[in-house]
């Protein structure tokens, strides 16, 4: 039977008794070594913000090429800061390349939009013209605040349930490193991802620490089953309301291969229709 990751309700991180919390820690970590993958729901990041973001990211996507284009992310950097055009990125090299071919021929089907802390000098954010998008880049700064502080908050709960210092994990994460991710996959033939030389994402693990992943309702979000290594089980969506939490290569790194990265990709959803 393939393997289906816990879902969580995550509302006692705000208003819970302590056997509450005791006992949802006791869950996500669980969830956390066993799958690499828990779902919550009745999370800390407000609706309303959630909301709003997918609402902007949607115009975004929608501006025309000359107002996006100086918000082009420079590849040269460190960090990726604003907008990345279809088939930029090809994360086929994280995980899938066994060393066989040497040039960068599979790509990812999709574009974009990277932003980090709203405070940082050295690789600062890069945004469209606020006459071309009001209020883009107020939304976007308060989503980074609202879902860094839920990841905050879930690596002391991780630290406190394994037994060490609370802040163990939470403390390490100095000259905010995050990123903010909005990924949109534009149209594209059945025949062309069947081909095997372009996917929507390819099979990879994350860097950081851990992910958050708030799914749409258009399938696709893939997870490895851990029980048969290399298949991969449709990420089910019930729910605006929900977030995937990932483990990224940081955290496995920092644990000693306890906890280790999840292994996601996404691909055509399963129960698509036509050509497109």
């Amino acid at each position: 039977m393939p393997t289906s990751i816990p879902v969580l309700d995550a509302a006692c991180m705000a208003n819970g008794t302590d056997q509450e919390r005791a006992d949802f820690g006791d869950k996500f970590l669980k969830g956390m070594v066993e799958h690499g993958f828990v779902k919550l729901v009745n999370h800390t990041v407000p609706m309303p913000i959630v909301e709003d973001t997918f609402s902007q990211i949607k115009k975004f996507f929608k501006l025309p090429f000359d107002v996006k284009k100086p918000t082009i992310n420079d590849p040269k950097k460190g960090q990726q800061r604003g907008w990345s055009p279809p088939g930029e990125e090809k994360t086929w090299w994280l995980e899938s390349n066994t060393g066989d071919v040497e040039s960068p021929q599979f790509g990812d089907n999709k574009e974009s939009f990277d932003c980090g802390d709203p405070n940082d000098k050295h690789f600062p954010n890069q945004w469209p013209a606020e006459s071309a998008l009001p209020g883009y880049q107020k939304t976007m700064d308060q989503f980074y605040y609202d879902c860094g502080q839920l990841c905050v908050d879930l690596l002391d709960i991780m630290a406190k349930q394994m037994q060490v210092d609370p802040k163990l994990f939470s403390s390490r994460c100095t000259n905010e490193a995050s990123t903010i991710r909005i990924n949109h996959f534009p149209p594209v033939s059945r025949d062309i991802l069947e081909s095997g030389q372009v996917s929507r994402i390819w099979p990879h693990n994350d860097f950081g620490i851990i992910s958050l992943v708030f799914p749409d309702r258009t399938g696709g979000l893939e997870y490895e089953d851990r029980q048969n290594p290399g298949t991969f089980i449709p990420m089910p969506y019930n729910g605006d309301d929900e977030v995937v939490v990932i483990v990224s290569e940081t955290m496995q790194r920092w644990t000693n291969g306890l906890v280790r990265a999840g292994l996601h990709r996404v691909t055509k959803p399963v129960d698509m229709v036509g050509d497109r």
